[in-house]
């Protein structure tokens, strides 16, 4: 194939290494080549039309000329010869005459003939050209000097969308038209003035590159008409060059890429030609051999990179090569030395492929530094050796078997501590030399372990060549060769038998330990019922006590008794809590709360008390801080109870500032900074230290001054630590007390604010509840009655389970009161029978003077709703009272009552019954298999499964309007995401179980059948 010589100049300077003899590249090359070729055709054509018309015109016109001068000569002479030879002619004979006129007759006639030929030989050439023009590939436009058109072809008013045909165009004026047409350039304004300047210079001016808004190029070329060196008009000829343009583009884009990649590569990338010389250095070669590509083209590669003891080498090689065409180093990765420009000598990687491209042999090389890799190599054959080494003469024993268990190789400290000597191991299984018979099942099981891929750790008893028993720990894992096949396994063994020894004596001390913890904390809840269930007889006496018309002076005795129960009771909790903590009992919560208002409240509680001596309380409150936030609001307000609390003890006069700052803020989260400050007596900084100390005082005088155990700060500073909080004093003798604690709070949603304070009206819901109250401490029995009747309730007493169980047979009762620990049968195992034989869903509340996490528990597997520590706060009795009522009122529908509603479904069907229908039947099918599936999930304490789960169906649950299920499946998604309170998921999901059933019931009943 003959390659345009312009083409065969890019390809040698922007593609050296293509070949172009492979088939696709050869298309794509034949494809450019043509382009070139056909273009340079019609250009060639194109001229060649051109002046062969001019010769044409010029030689038509002199004839014409002649012609004209002869014919204007013949008549002149002919009219001379008539003036001079009148006479004569007259005189001729007629016969002579005639043959004159003839022969001139004869002579113009000719003379006419022959003009008409020319005229239509001029009118086929005409015709001709102008057939040439129409079909040219270009758009033409020939316009006379004035702008008139003489032609144009239908390209050119396809090009510029003038919608007539070309034969109306001719004789229409085109001065306007470079104005009308230069919307079709995106450089329209240049695009008239440019006419103008080639009109104006009236010289050859072709190749000129216009642009168009819709993305096509057009070729412009101007070529002025001039006859007899006199200006008749002008041609313009516009060619769509928009495919060749965008060839080019590819092209100009494929070498770039090809450069680019070639200069981005890794390797090294360089090409020579048979003579050795180098005619590509990529920016990699740079690199790897610190020559720049400028220094190198056209140079020999023997004298650049290969060292001296190997150029005869290269260069018999190129010449065997080029003779032969064989070459041992080439299309083979092979590993050589090579030099850097500085001198130095340094391995490298190299393959070499040889390409023919355009008939020329050219080497390509890719090269890559290995030097790391050498240096890698020769340092791990270093490590492996060593950990040879090492392995073979380490402290733990290594064995190494096969797939079938037999020994492959052992070290020297397995050796020592088996026993054995290697020849006594070699090709043996370990399980038949070790182990008894009840862990040879044990170590199969492991095995089959190792053959899945999977590595453990695992301790196991043995014995030694002499019989002894030991322990030892064993690191087994699967063995590969390399290429990822398993051969066995190894193991390494550390002989643990005196660690051993030392976790058995451990364990037992643990044992003893635990049973002490758990007989200190069956004492503390002994004494903790036993010193509550007459406090609480006391508190409520004391509290009934005040309800009576009393004397002043009784009311003085009645006030101060309270106040000194309440501080036996303070003194009581304070040790409870600081049992819990140490038995590791106390638990979180984390809810949301408004900490704005837990501050609130502790000093509305303690207000009074700073008032009395005379204090100023104030708070200090950043409006930066979220109103809702999460965390134990309880344990925060305790925390305030002490911190504030001690800040009035220890302040006669002046004021106490409660200050909230926030630290941090993320969209999640806050780091709140809360500080309590006086201006009381402040504390030495030696005490400072021991202040978070259990029964630390200052002095004995301030211990005798303003009293206390000592355990506040201690139980501040534990609750602060659980909350994984920060807590800081900073303190003068004299010069009052600032206490900062820092504490991180995630953000908390307000929507699940709910207000938990009865209201005065709701109390009054109370009227008429039957509550069996189950306690067999009868002043204690006599303080809830007289509470309970206070609020008009209907009260029936049992001292112990077995009459509540009595009573229970025989009656309903809204509500029961459980004492837990009673004679004859206590109050979990009465709970237990209420929930399991006798099927009943009776709110159970738990009344108990055990505050332990453990047995709270107890209470809740047994089946009760809730508790209340004694001794109780009448208030908080009877909002438990109601507040289980209340959820068991309003959220269980009376059996004999519809308890859906399809107005949504209704009115989202529009009328269609069919829709309704199967939305029903939606609703049954998917909650059927939700509760079997929260069922199972039960069985497995998947408490998030649940969670989900419940959550999936609640828009199905308001969809049919199940309104009175509402609360308890919000509540139920609540508990089972948050906690793990099984008991009370338990009682909640088949509460709902049991109303999703009904509805169920009620809609294939009235709305299915």
């Amino acid at each position: 194939m003959e390659i345009h010589k312009l083409l065969l100049k890019q390809i040698k300077k922007y593609l050296p290494d293509i070949d172009v003899n492979q088939s696709s590249i050869n298309d794509f090359i034949t494809a450019v080549n043509q382009s070139y070729l056909g273009f340079e055709r019609d250009l060639e054509l194109m001229n060649h039309a051109f002046s062969e018309s001019e010769k044409e015109y010029n030689h038509i016109n002199k004839s014409l000329k002649d012609e004209y001068e002869l014919k204007k000569h013949s008549i002149a002479n002919l009219y001379d010869s008539l003036k001079t030879f009148g006479a004569e002619f007259e005189n001729l004979s007629e016969h002579q005459g005639e043959d004159d006129l003839l022969f001139i007759t004869q002579y113009l006639n000719q003379q006419i003939e022959k003009t008409k030929n020319t005229e239509k030989e001029l009118s086929t050439t005409v015709e001709l050209l102008k057939t040439l023009l129409a079909n040219f590939q270009s758009g033409i436009l020939v316009e006379d000097q004035n702008r008139k058109i003489l032609f144009t072809n239908q390209l050119f008013c396809d090009i510029f969308s003038i919608p007539v045909h070309p034969d109306q165009m001719v004789g229409v004026d085109c001065t306007d038209s470079a104005e009308q047409s230069k919307h079709f350039f995106i450089n329209s304004e240049d695009f008239s003035p440019r006419i103008e300047e080639l009109l104006s210079k009236k010289e050859v001016h072709i190749n000129e590159l216009l642009e168009t808004t819709d993305g096509r190029f057009l070729e412009r070329d101007y070529i002025p008409i001039f006859i007899n060196n006199v200006y008749k008009g002008h041609l313009w000829k516009y060619t769509d060059v928009t495919q060749r343009i965008k060839t080019q583009t590819l092209l100009q884009q494929s070498e770039e890429r090809s450069r680019l990649i070639m200069n981005s590569a890794l390797n090294a990338i360089i090409t020579i030609n048979t003579k050795g010389d180098i005619t590509f250095w990529n920016n990699q070669a740079e690199v790897i051999f610190g020559w720049k590509k400028e220094e190198v083209i056209g140079r020999s590669l023997a004298e650049i990179i290969i060292p001296i003891r190997h150029k005869e080498g290269h260069k018999e090689g190129m010449k065997k090569f080029v003779k032969t065409g064989e070459g041992p180093v080439l299309n083979k990765q092979i590993e050589l030395p090579a030099m850097h420009k500085n001198g130095n000598e340094f391995p490298v990687e190299i393959s070499i492929i040889p390409i023919q491209q355009n008939n020329e042999l050219i080497f390509c090389s890719f090269i890559q530094d290995i030097s790391e890799r050498k240096k890698a190599e020769e340092n791990l054959k270093f490590q492996e050796e060593k950990y040879r080494n090492i392995i073979a003469n380490m402290n733990l024993g290594l064995i190494e078997v096969d797939n079938d268990e037999l020994i492959k190789y052992v070290n020297h400290s397995f050796l020592e501590i088996s026993g054995f000597e290697e020849n006594e191991l070699m090709g043996k299984k370990p399980s038949s030399l070790f182990l008894s018979k009840e862990n040879v099942e044990l170590i199969k099981s492991k095995v089959e372990e190792r053959k899945k891929g999977m590595s453990e750790i695992y301790q196991i008893p043995v014995k030694n060549k002499r019989g002894d028993l030991r322990w030892w720990a064993i690191s087994a894992a699967p063995n590969y060769d390399d290429k990822g096949n398993q051969i066995g396994s190894i193991g390494i063994h550390l002989d643990i038998t005196s660690q051993k020894k030392l976790e058995q004596a451990l364990e037992q001390e643990k044992i003893k330990a635990e049973e002490a913890s758990k007989t200190k904390e069956a004492f503390l809840a002994n004494m903790s019922h036993e010193i509550r269930t007459p406090l609480n007889a006391i508190i409520g006496f004391l509290r009934e006590l005040s309800k009576q018309e009393l004397t002043e002076i009784q009311k003085i005795y009645i006030e101060n008794s309270s106040i000194a129960s309440k501080h036996l009771l303070a003194i009581i909790n304070n040790i409870l809590d600081i049992s819990k903590i140490e038995a590791n009992e106390m638990a979180l919560e984390k809810e949301d709360f408004i900490l704005q208002k837990s501050i609130k409240n502790v000093v509305t509680v303690l207000e009074p008390k700073a008032v009395q001596k005379g204090i100023q309380l104030t708070i200090s409150w950043d409006k930066k801080i979220a109103k809702v936030l999460k965390g134990d609001s309880l344990r925060i307000e305790q925390i305030l109870f002490n911190l504030i609390g001690n800040a009035i003890k220890f302040t006669s006069k002046g004021s106490i500032t409660v200050t909230t700052q926030l630290i941090f803020d993320t969209p999640i989260n806050q780091q709140i900074n809360l500080t309590i400050s006086d201006t009381g007596i402040g504390m030495d900084e030696e005490y400072i230290d021991n202040i978070f100390k259990k029964f630390s005082q200052e002095d004995k005088k301030t211990t005798r001054k303003f009293g206390g155990t000592g355990l506040g700060m201690a139980i501040t500073k534990e609750l602060v630590s659980l909350m994984e909080g920060t807590i800081k004093v900073d303190s003068k003798k004299g010069g009052g007390t600032a206490i900062e604690i820092v504490l991180n709070f995630p953000k908390g949603d307000e929507k699940n604010i709910i207000e938990s304070s009865i209201t005065e009206e709701e109390s009054l819901h109370l009227d008429g509840i039957k509550i069996l109250l189950v306690e067999d401490n009868e002043l204690n029995r006599m303080v809830a009655q007289n509470s309970l009747q206070y609020y008009n309730c209907q009260v029936t007493e049992a001292e112990n389970g077995l009459q509540a169980i009595e009573c229970l047979n025989k009656e309903h009762f809204d509500i029961i009161l459980m004492d837990i620990q009673m004679p004859e049968l206590d109050g979990i195992e009465a709970a237990t029978i209420i929930r399991n034989k006798l099927k009943l869903n009776t709110p159970i509340v738990a009344l108990t003077a055990n505050a332990f996490k453990s047995e709270i528990e107890k209470c809740f597997t047994a089946g009760v709703n809730d508790y209340i520590t004694k001794p109780f706060d009448e208030k908080l009795l009877i909002e438990t009272i109601y507040k289980n009522l209340k959820n068991d009122i309003t959220n269980v529908a009376p059996k004999d009552t519809q308890v859906y509603n399809l107005n949504a479904i209704h009115s989202l069907s529009r009328g269609n019954k069919d829709f309704v229908i199967k939305m029903i039947q939606i609703f049954i099918n998917q909650t059927n298999e939700t509760i079997v599936k929260i069922e199972e999930a039960l069985q497995i304490d998947n408490f998030e499964e649940i969670s989900r789960l419940i959550h999936k169906i609640k828009p199905s649950i308001e969809g049919v309007g199940v309104f009175h299920l509402l609360n308890d499946v919000k509540e139920l998604e609540k508990i089972s995401k948050t906690t793990t309170d099984k008991p009370a998921i338990e009682n909640l999901f088949y509460k709902i179980k049991e109303g999703l059933q009904m509805a169920i019931s009620q809609l294939q009943e009235n709305e299915l059948l």
